[in-house]
């Protein structure tokens, strides 16, 4: 495919603007870029290769015009979207844990396990941000020893619970280097020059399926 037509759910998040970025400095083909949020995003306008593109709401018909719908939103959101982008031609690509447990959803990884690509049928999974670099240090030991047993700690990072909880430890961090007062929307407890444990009390992530790496 030397181009395509692409919607990006979840445009205006931390991981839809992420994308763009890096659409744009690997060049992806894209002929048509649709760009989705939710309606308090409406209209708003978000740059790509120089040029302005009006946030919009994704329905059946704008996806019926794309070939791919990359969905960076709400496990919620990609129940709706994904399973609607792939009836009407589309290939979702989702990032939410809502399909990461669904063996009919292909879980990949690129450089680990790119031929489940080929059995796809309308919805392509992907694992966390843990996961993802484990399992590419895990492959190539695998071809050379067997690994029976990994333990792994994770520090998770502010982004990745999406660019609300972002903005929540800035304007934090700037009262508390005022000696202002500190109010907590996004986390149940103050995030700035913090840290939590006990992370499923703030989202679930379910864990990778078997045959990842096998």
């Amino acid at each position: 495919m030397n181009s395509c037509k692409v919607a990006v759910i979840g445009a205006t998040g931390a991981v839809g603007q992420v994308f763009l970025k890096i659409a744009e400095e690997r060049k992806f083909p894209i002929d048509a870029l649709r760009l989705c949020a939710s309606e308090r995003s409406l209209g708003k306008k978000l740059k790509f290769n120089d040029e302005d593109i009006a946030v919009e709401l994704c329905d059946e018909k704008l996806l019926q015009e794309v070939d791919f719908a990359f969905i960076s939103a709400s496990g919620d959101v990609s129940r709706e979207i994904a399973p609607m982008a792939a009836k009407n031609g589309a290939v979702a690509i989702d990032d939410s844990s809502a399909f990461r447990m669904d063996r009919s959803v292909p879980l990949v990884v690129p450089e680990v396990n790119a031929e489940d690509l080929l059995a796809h049928k309308g919805i392509v999974s992907i694992p966390n941000c843990s996961t993802t670099p484990l399992v590419m240090t895990l492959k190539p030991l695998m071809r050379h020893a067997t690994v029976r047993r990994v333990i792994a700690d994770t520090f998770q990072s502010v982004t990745g619970t999406g660019a609300a909880a972002l903005a929540e430890m800035e304007h934090q961090s700037e009262a508390v280097l005022n000696t202002r007062p500190v109010t907590s929307n996004e986390y149940p407890h103050q995030i700035a020059f913090n840290v939590m444990p006990h992370i499923c009390l703030l989202y679930t992530s379910p864990s990778p399926r078997d045959g990842l790496l096998s």
